[in-house]
């Protein structure tokens, strides 16, 4: 079974950013790509439960990762800057 997941982030810098971040524990059946502003995450695993048990690890990874302070501000600064775009 083969999962892709795909996140929109603020910039290709903060896309880039969270994939250095997860990237040192992520193991060898998970690939880590971006394309601009998205990231982009791909899994093989035997069963379901496997891959469902590893995407959790990854998004509570992206979400720790996410908040931490980068080169270009704060991450609710960056969120802020998509909500303002939004608008």
């Amino acid at each position: 079974m083969t999962v892709t997941v795909r996140r929109a982030c603020a910039s290709p810098e903060a896309a880039e950013a969270l994939r250095r971040a997860v990237a040192a524990d992520t193991p060898e059946f998970v690939s880590l790509a971006t394309d601009g502003a998205t990231l982009t995450i791909s899994l093989t695993a035997r069963t379901p439960a496997s891959a469902r048990a590893t995407l959790e690890d990854l998004m509570a990874c992206l979400a720790a990762a996410d908040r931490l302070p980068s080169p270009g501000g704060s991450a609710a600064d960056r969120r802020g800057e998509r909500a303002d775009e939004e608008r």
